[in-house]
């Protein structure tokens, strides 16, 4: 039986359903050493990580990690530390899960496999975050330690990824390049199965529709891994859509709803077919849809909200030269230790102390700040891209229906409709600006601090006096009003303060 968990590990990559059914068998059949259940929680993420399944529990590979710290069994423990990354990141905390892989770059420099797997994570992250070119960079850096361990798998889905990398930068030219080298050298279903899939996106991007529903439909006979599937789905669905053909585009987005998918493509299903119960005028199950569509959307703004993998890159490097920085001082300071008096010792090991706090402080505002300038962006983005979701509705309306419409849209991204609600978000998006209002200005009322949130985000005059049901020549008179309440001479000034707070 003790052997029974290495015969495991060396059939997991083939036989992964054999080695979860060892591991199962194994666990409960006797009280395992810790050498042995240390093992197990590798063998145990490995097995789930490649039938796309949860990485679960943590606690087991959490004392993976601790039993290799104390054994010094290196290569163990990178693969430990490893799947507790993929864990982090199937779970959607990619802060977390990039620290770990930025560790691991450094501690993982022999295993040129792992390395590969590394990079090709960090790329993924990358493209979640809109990061495009620092995802190409990633998948380029994977694509050659694979090719250095001459993993042909391997080696295929990263010259795929490298060409849909560049089919979302909008560089069809160089993606195409890419996927034609691939169809050449190239018999594995599944990586023609995702070079079909990203051929019909790149068409459909094009407005090639026929090109794109070939290719799209062709794809769907190939085998699919991970969220492929409902990706193809939820493509052919915005396809149809603006085919016109509101009845197939429901159909293929209720299918890809049925299949394993991110946050970020159930978002899309929703919307699709919001608009296309809309254009159908089934309002009941519009209505449905479209509290589905609020709800990935508030998830998606939580995600957003996450650094991103070369924010957390450049804190990397600098944390790590200002580590070699501090060993260089403590071998000066045990060369020159017996030549200074104790009292300079003591002064100098200070001043380093202090300058380094401050560093880290320098470094932690501009994170803070980073942030929040990427808070309020995604917040205005997000109005404006609900605006251009339902730019072809506006033209069907009349002008109190469009403006109604448009209130409905602020109500919709801002949370106006209820106080608490959009309070929180307010003081998220803007440092705790209302907290601070509330505190120094307590006069201001729910209506004038609203206004102040809107003119932050740079919310048309038009769109304010909607949202505040006034004219606008009234706002001007609520900001005279504002500026009086907060002891300001004029609106000018209340701009520029606003603007500092």
């Amino acid at each position: 039986m003790p052997n029974e968990i290495k015969n495991a590990e060396k059939i997991v990559e083939t036989y992964p359903d054999s080695a979860l059914h060892i591991l199962q068998q194994t666990f409960h059949s006797q009280k395992l050493s810790d050498a042995d259940r240390a093992l197990y929680g590798i063998v145990l993420f490995k097995a789930l990580d490649i039938k796309d399944q949860t990485l679960q529990p943590d606690s087991a590979i959490t004392f993976s990690i601790n039993y290799y710290q104390q054994t010094n069994d290196k290569r163990h423990l990178a693969e430990a530390y490893y799947f507790k990354a993929r864990m982090l990141k199937k779970a959607q905390q990619f802060d977390n899960a990039t620290k770990i892989y930025l560790l691991l770059i450094d501690f993982a420099k022999n295993y040129d496999n792992l390395q590969g797997k590394i990079y090709s994570d960090l790329g993924d992250i990358s493209i979640m975050q809109i990061d495009f070119r620092n995802a190409l960079k990633k998948f380029k850096i994977s694509y050659s330690f694979f090719k250095k361990t001459e993993d042909a798998k391997n080696s295929n889905l990263k010259l795929f990824d490298i060409g849909r990398v560049y089919r979302l930068m909008k560089d069809y030219k160089s993606a195409k390049t890419c996927f034609d080298n691939l169809l050449n050298i190239c018999k594995d279903s599944l990586v023609l199965g995702l070079i079909y899939q990203d051929m019909g996106i790149s068409f459909y991007h094009q407005k090639q529709f026929d090109s794109a529903k070939y290719f799209l439909r062709k794809s769907l006979d190939y085998p699919t891994r991970g969220t492929n599937l409902a990706i193809r789905n939820y493509v052919l669905a915005d396809l149809y859509f603006d085919m016109n053909k509101f009845d197939s585009s429901t159909t293929y987005a209720l299918k890809s709803l049925n299949y394993p998918a991110n946050f970020i493509t159930r978002k899309e299903c929703y919307r699709i077919l919001v608009n296309s119960r809309y254009s159908l005028k089934d309002l009941d199950h519009m209505a449905i849809y479209m509290i589905k569509y609020q709800d990935y959307n508030d998830s998606v703004r939580q995600f957003e909200s996450q650094t991103k993998v070369s924010v957390l890159e450049d804190l990397h490097k600098k944390e790590g030269t200002t580590s070699k920085f501090k060993d260089y001082l403590i071998i000066v300071a045990a060369i020159l230790i017996g030549l200074i008096l104790i009292g300079l010792l003591l002064l100098f090991k200070l001043h380093q102390r202090n300058k380094t706090k401050e560093i880290a402080l320098d470094l932690a505002n501009e994170t803070i700040v980073k942030n929040q300038t990427l808070l309020r962006e995604n917040l205005i983005l997000k109005i404006e891209e609900t605006k251009a979701e339902k730019n072809i509705l506006f033209k069907k309306l009349s002008i109190p229906e469009k403006e109604k419409a448009i209130i409905e849209i602020y109500i919709q991204c801002l949370k106006l409709k209820y106080w608490n609600e959009f309070m929180a978000l307010m003081n998220q998006t803007f440092n705790n600006l209302i907290v601070q209002l509330e505190t120094n200005y307590s006069d201001l009322n729910h209506k004038e601090i609203t206004w102040i949130c809107l003119f932050l985000l740079d919310v048309p005059l038009t769109d304010i006096a909607l949202i505040l049901d006034s004219q606008t020549g009234s706002i001007y008179k609520l900001k005279q009003r504002i500026a009086q309440k907060m002891n300001l001479s004029s609106t000018k000034e209340l701009e520029s303060l606003l603007k500092s707070m």
